[in-house]
């Protein structure tokens, strides 16, 4: 009996660590609204105006970390960009965030080399309406 092994294209391996990627920002949107809950029990125990303020943030970065893991699994570059430095800061929070950051990290830079995000963006118009150039101000240009 002979094995074969079967090659995975890059490109599928990388779509699958960023569906991975996006659920971890999924679990990490969990947990923000678990927070989000303390702190909102601390508040009606205490009745203080200052105890709002941990369930705020915790909303504000439930809400984050939800777009961010939904447009990540779509490959939406700024998606890729805000994992990446989420990841750099996670790695401060040993153990459990080194090891959650270290996996994002390496996810996405292997989805960044194996090209399922856009390379470039949209191209600007040529010509803007707001800003017209006459050509006797325009720089030459050195030949």
């Amino acid at each position: 009996m002979t094995v074969t092994r079967v090659r995975r294209d890059p490109t599928q391996v990388a779509a699958r660590l960023m569906q991975a990627v996006g659920f971890v920002f999924y679990l990490l949107t969990v947990q923000a609204l678990m927070t989000a809950a303390v702190g909102i029990s601390v508040f009606w125990s205490a009745r203080t105006a200052s105890d709002l303020l941990l369930p705020a943030i915790s909303l504000v970065l439930a809400g984050t970390y939800a777009m961010v893991g939904y447009h990540l699994r779509r490959h939406r570059l700024w998606a890729r960009n805000f994992a990446f430095a989420f990841a750099v800061i996670s790695i401060l929070a040993f153990p459990v965030g080194t090891g959650i950051g270290l996996f994002m990290m390496a996810a996405v830079a292997y989805a960044s080399r194996a090209g399922i995000f856009p390379t470039m963006r949209r191209a600007a118009p040529e010509e803007s309406p707001v800003l017209r150039f006459e050509p006797e101000l325009v720089p030459e240009r050195a030949i």
